[in-house]
């Protein structure tokens, strides 16, 4: 028998982090598309906010807090800022970031 770990899916979307109860996810009233993404994590005395924004089609803003200052910024396609902002999230849980 094989001690096998699960598979972690990376999310695709924010749809896939909205699935996660410790990411926030705030939409429109009116159609209901999102506006923000955000998770906090807290670790080793930091806080740490991770925030996605729409800001045209097909471009997501991806930002990255440290105790209240901006210390990342990028854009890229949603699927992209997804993928990054659950690597963070991966490392700083782990301590290696």
């Amino acid at each position: 028998m094989h001690d096998e770990q699960p598979v972690k899916l990376v999310p695709r979307s924010v749809a896939d982090l909205a699935a996660d109860p410790t990411w926030t996810v705030t939409r429109t009233g009116t159609n209901g598309q999102w506006l923000t993404a955000e998770r906090v994590v807290e670790q080793n005395g930091h806080r740490r906010l991770i925030g996605l924004t729409p800001i045209r089609p097909g471009v997501v803003a991806l930002m990255l807090w440290s105790d209240g200052e901006v210390v990342e910024h990028l854009r890229s396609t949603e699927t992209e800022a997804c993928a990054r902002a659950y690597r963070w999230v991966e490392e700083f849980l782990a301590g290696s970031r």
